[in-house]
C-alpha cells in the first residue's frame, strides 16, 4: 500500500531536521575540542623534543626563496597558485606535527601547531615561531609581534570579553619564540 504523498514529505522532512540537528551537535561538540590551545609548558616541552627539526626546517626554508605555505602534507604554495610536494618538508613537517607552516615577507617563520579558524569564525592558532634578527622590517601592520610575559587567555590583553586581536610571542631563545595568533 503506497504512503500518501503528505506522510512522505512529513518524513522526509523529518529526517532532514534530524540530520541537520546531529549535524549541529557534532560541530558544537567539535568545535571547543579543535579550538583548545595547550598550555606554554606543553609548546615549550614541543619545541625543546623536536629543536634540531625546527631548526633543520627554518635552515631549508631560508635557502628558498618565494615559498608562502608549507601545507600539513609537504605540499610547497609558492607565490602562484602553483603546488608541489617536498618530500623532506613532509618528513619535518610529520615529525613536528605541524598543521601547516607559513614564511612571511619579513622571513620570519610560523609552525602553526594547534588551534582553529574559519571565515564566519574567530581565529585561534599556536606554535613555534621563528624570527630572525635580520628580520626585515616590512610586516602587515598591526601584525607586529607583541612580546609578552605569559600566553595564558588572561595574562593577555581583552576585547569584549576575548583575547585582543594580535602576535602574541614569549620568547624561547633569541631567534625562537612560542606564539599566539588571535584575530576576530
Amino acid at each position: 500500500m503506497p504512503i500518501p504523498r503528505r506522510k512522505s514529505l512529513l518524513y522526509v522532512s523529518l529526517a532532514a531536521v534530524g540530520l541537520f540537528l546531529i549535524s549541529m551537535i557534532g560541530f558544537s561538540a567539535w568545535l571547543p575540542w579543535e579550538r583548545h590551545l595547550p598550555s606554554e609548558q606543553t609548546a615549550r616541552e614541543e619545541f625543546q623534543s623536536h629543536q634540531a627539526d625546527y631548526i633543520r626546517f627554518a635552515v631549508l626554508l631560508r635557502q628558498e626563496s618565494g615559498y608562502e605555505f608549507i601545507g600539513g602534507d609537504g605540499g610547497v604554495r609558492m607565490n602562484s597558485d602553483h603546488v608541489r610536494v617536498v618530500p623532506e618538508y613532509r618528513d619535518l613537517i610529520r615529525r613536528i606535527a605541524a598543521k601547516n607552516v607559513i614564511v612571511r615577507e619579513d622571513g620570519s617563520i610560523e609552525f602553526t601547531l594547534w588551534g582553529f579558524g574559519c571565515a564566519i569564525c574567530s581565529d585561534s592558532y599556536m606554535g613555534i615561531r621563528y624570527s630572525p634578527v635580520q628580520s626585515i622590517s616590512h610586516r602587515r601592520p598591526g601584525w607586529e609581534q607583541i612580546p609578552v610575559n605569559s600566553l595564558d587567555s588572561k595574562a593577555l590583553p581583552q576585547e569584549n570579553g576575548h583575547v585582543a586581536d594580535g602576535l602574541y610571542v614569549v620568547q624561547l631563545e633569541p631567534e625562537w619564540f612560542i606564539y599566539r595568533f588571535e584575530y576576530r
